[in-house]
């Protein structure tokens, strides 16, 4: 998961320009041209490890859409995708529901989750550190401004650790130059998404301790399927999306070995980094206004958005979920 967008940060508009020349795509069910009967439904998306039911749409089969994958490299990039009607659809992060009103776009609904976890701190092998409290005074490398620097200021709020008492150390995305850092000692500690902390434990200078940044009040859930507000008004067409979604989570679930070659075919990822990486989060459809909510509040608790929390209820359309599942607004996550 990439670092929050803000406003001034997001990309200019020559990136629309790049968007409309490269985007690529493979159509549901494997056809190399689009049948002009189905309605066309571009998704952008990164390869996230646990949003492998996402980018395994053209999987499903269907009469009525046809799905085309757009891989991205930042949620940044997805967001403006969105807003500039280059995708119809789009998985990303709860933050960048507040950063969409703040940019004055609300031509968008979440109609679905996608997954849950995958989001760890993990510090050095031997570093001895067992509790939250064993922090202060370490370095943590940490990409700035991103959700997993939002769930470690809350753990280390609620675990009674001013962050001020650690030093942060920031990183321009996860990656090998922060597992580096691990490695070599010049951090203490890492938070990240997957699959950074599955690698440094494959490769012996990691360590998982006893306690997470998923385990606190801000909770696990991590990534939602946004679609624009005019596929939004072809009801049919979105429970076709949410449906195709629904049987590669329950395909990938079942079957963790098509996950990981899933995994390896499409990233080169390691094998035996995929195993591990999968086993810390959950593919989840489920729609959890809650912990969206809260999510959004620790974002503008920290100077990144403006609080549209109490706007959150007005963008999630448990709808075509209700439709696909057969299960109440409530059993989904509605508040």
């Amino acid at each position: 998961m990439g670092p929050l967008s803000t406003p001034r940060r997001l990309l200019t508009a020559a990136l629309a320009t790049m968007l409309a020349t490269t985007l690529t795509a493979c159509t549901l069910a494997g056809s190399e041209q689009a049948d002009e009967s189905k309605t066309t439904i571009t998704v952008g998306f990164m390869y996230d490890v646990h949003a492998a039911n996402a980018w395994t749409m053209d999987r499903c089969e269907s009469d009525s859409v046809a799905i085309e994958l757009t891989a991205f490299k930042q949620f940044a990039e997805i967001q403006r995708g969105l807003e500039q009607g280059q995708i119809e659809a789009a998985v990303m992060g709860y933050q960048n529901l507040g950063q969409m009103l703040d940019n004055g776009f609300e031509e968008f609904r979440a109609v679905a989750g996608v997954y849950r976890g995958g989001e760890h701190i993990t510090v050095r092998a031997g570093s001895g550190i067992e509790t939250w409290a064993d922090l202060r005074g370490k370095k943590i490398g940490v990409p700035p401004n991103s959700f997993v620097e939002m769930l470690l200021r809350s753990s280390l709020r609620e675990a009674g650790v001013d962050v001020a008492d650690v030093e942060l150390v920031p990183f321009a995305g996860a990656g090998p130059p922060l597992q580096t850092a691990l490695r070599d000692g010049a951090v203490d500690a890492m938070v990240a998404w997957e699959p950074n902390a599955a690698t440094t434990l494959v490769q012996g200078f990691g360590a998982a301790p006893p306690f997470d940044i998923q385990d606190g009040a801000l909770g696990d859930a991590t990534s939602l399927l946004y679609v624009a507000k005019a596929l939004h008004d072809d009801p049919a067409a979105v429970d076709a999306l949410v449906g195709c979604l629904r049987e590669r989570t329950d395909a990938l679930t079942g079957d963790a070995e098509a996950w990981v070659t899933a995994l390896t075919e499409k990233t080169g990822m390691d094998q035996q980094v995929a195993r591990a990486a999968v086993r810390t989060g959950t593919m989840d459809i489920a729609l959890p206004q809650g912990p969206a909510e809260k999510i959004i509040a620790e974002f503008a608790g920290n100077g990144l958005l403006s609080d549209t929390s109490g706007r959150v209820a007005e963008f999630f359309d448990y709808g075509p979920l209700e439709r696909v599942t057969g299960s109440a607004r409530a059993e989904l996550g509605a508040a």
